[in-house]
């Protein structure tokens, strides 16, 4: 785990991620109409200024909720696994998981709730089974939305949202196929990554004993996830349907923190089709190939909102969303993850001088030695 959480890799998503967001901020600015940057500065300043703050506290609380809910989702799987697991560690897991999404290329934040709890003696082949059955939920309530948005088509999407929607379908397909395969049928997909394997260290034969080794750790894994995974199944169904549950409360958390935002403003739009933009924007943004989706998320939601509220309350209203949904979120999941590095480079540098100590003890002559020289 010691790579992914680099400090190089964690520098270079957040510059990345920074980069990203500012052209969808620009974006959402372009796409609201404005006539001039003048013009377009003067709007938001009035906007921040006559913004009904005590709205933003409902928003914070809502923020809460979705970590909560988050959280109690990884929680009540893993506890399966190991028992003795405390939920202040779920809950810095999930912080973690969301910080590295944001800074990591189609939001692969999955390796920082493993690092959380491998750290909090959580086997990793649980920890993946927890974070696969967790993101399957997600999934399952995403496409299920996305689905029925296109059913009703309501008229106050945009007409390109249906090729967005589509497209987003296509990519959600493969990833609901893989995940399913790694939950139910995981041997399926180690024959994949053997056949992977086999045939890169044919073509490059320096990584081939790196790739047997891989090949070999793989399998282990998904040997434990297998088993794991037919425990959790076979004995913890209402486990899984709590689990929908959880998934259905911090997405709700998240609309209602919309919708108390768009309230700040003094706008009026209906929960409802918050709800509608809500969702299909969460199904569209998931697997986008920037760093937390930044850049196509702000754009998209600048494109889902434009029907529903004022040209000039577009990119505070993204800015503002983006602020408690992700950008709090990354900013603690930094801190919770620094802080283990710490305690990780604390405890090894400990190891060190522990194994050096005996060395010393059983060759005290050449210390004598140097000080008569």
């Amino acid at each position: 785990m010691q790579a992914p959480m680099s400090r190089e890799n964690m520098i270079r998503g957040v510059i990345l991620f920074t980069l990203f967001t500012l052209a969808g901020l620009l974006l959402s600015f372009v796409w609201s109409g404005t006539q001039d940057i003048k013009s377009g500065a003067e709007d938001l300043k009035q906007v921040f200024l006559q913004m009904r703050y005590k709205f933003l506290i409902a928003t914070c609380v809502c923020m809460f909720i979705d970590w909560l809910c988050a959280g109690l989702r990884f929680h009540i799987f893993v506890r399966l696994v190991t028992p003795t697991i405390r939920f202040r560690d779920s809950f810095r897991a999930l912080l973690a998981t969301l910080c590295v999404s944001a800074i990591t290329p189609f939001q692969t934040g999955g390796v920082g709730h493993l690092y959380i709890y491998s750290r909090s003696g959580v086997p990793l082949s649980g920890a993946i089974t927890a974070g696969i059955v967790a993101f399957l939920s997600t999934l399952v309530i995403l496409i299920f939305s996305a689905a029925g948005i296109l059913l009703l088509d309501p008229s106050s999407l945009p007409e390109e949202t249906t090729l967005i929607s589509l497209l987003g379908f296509v990519i959600f397909g493969l990833v609901f196929t893989t995940f399913l395969l790694l939950l139910f049928k995981p041997e399926i997909v180690l024959r994949i990554f053997n056949w992977l394997c086999n045939a890169v260290g044919r073509k490059f034969k320096s990584v081939a004993p790196f790739l047997k080794r891989a090949t070999s750790k793989v399998e282990q894994l998904i040997t434990e996830h297998k088993t794991f995974a037919t425990k959790l199944l076979r004995h913890h169904k209402w486990t899984c349907v709590l689990s929908l549950v959880l998934t259905c409360g911090f997405f709700s958390a998240r609309i209602i923190g919309s919708y108390f935002i768009v309230k700040a403003f003094n706008e009026n739009v209906s929960l409802w089709d918050l709800g509608i933009v809500g969702m299909l924007l969460n199904f569209v943004v998931l697997f986008m190939p920037t760093p937390g989706a930044s850049g196509f998320a702000e754009g998209t939601t600048s494109l889902l909102m434009k029907s529903l509220i004022g040209g000039k309350f577009i990119t505070p209203f993204v800015l503002l969303t983006r602020f408690f949904t992700v950008y709090c979120s990354a900013v603690i999941g930094g801190i919770v993850i620094s802080l283990q590095l710490a305690k990780d480079f604390k405890i090894s540098k400990s190891g060190v001088a522990e194994d050096a100590a005996p060395q010393v003890q059983a060759h005290p002559e050449r210390k004598n030695k140097k000080g008569h020289n």
